[in-house]
């Protein structure tokens, strides 16, 4: 059986394997004319989606079993604000189903800029949730419909942190740059 810590040292040689096997899509991508930021949020977004199929199909789930005893899907949605452990359940399943597609919805939008709408990028979400939730009825995990809200919600909350980044970015670029055309020295050069 594999421990815990087995699991996150596996988690981080994928991704140091990764961030080398990546340098030469980085150095072809960077020739090409793509900026850092841009170059650096395709594998930001790679390992996003590793990251979402990891925590919750591999996770703690070794071996795979496609003939479990009991299938188990949870179609009510919101029953757990009625449950007696709700800050338990809050910080255990809540807060990190949140948390996991937060990072697609930040790195999608930056990486592709046909998911620059909130439509597309909470469409992903919905399609990669749906597509893991129905992977783990068949593991013998939960399938609950509540995962599948709040994994869209995280996303949405990433697509709203992008817009907020790219919006304060794009405001202190466009100042700068009318600051910089307005100076005397800046003119001398025109």
């Amino acid at each position: 059986m594999i421990t815990i810590q087995g699991y996150i040292k596996i988690f981080i040689i994928f991704i140091a394997a990764t961030a080398v096997l990546y340098l030469p899509i980085f150095f072809i991508l960077k020739k090409k004319g793509h900026g850092l930021t841009r170059s650096l949020s395709y594998l930001f977004c790679f390992w996003s989606f590793s990251l979402i199929i990891y925590a919750t199909t591999i996770f703690l789930n070794l071996p795979f079993n496609f003939k479990p005893v009991l299938h188990k899907l949870n179609l009510q949605p919101l029953l757990w604000l009625l449950e007696d452990n709700l800050r338990q359940r809050i910080a255990i399943e809540i807060i990190p189903n949140i948390m996991l597609f937060i990072p697609l919805g930040i790195f999608l939008p930056t990486a592709f800029k046909r998911m620059r709408k909130l439509k597309r990028t909470a469409l992903v979400a919905f399609i990669l949730t749906f597509s893991v939730e129905f992977f783990q009825y068949f593991i013998g995990r939960t399938s609950d419909i509540d995962d599948a809200i709040l994994n869209v919600l995280g996303g949405i909350i990433g697509y709203g942190l992008f817009k907020m980044f790219s919006y304060s970015y794009a405001s202190r670029t466009s100042q700068a740059g009318l600051l910089r055309a307005n100076t005397p020295i800046y003119k001398e050069y025109i």
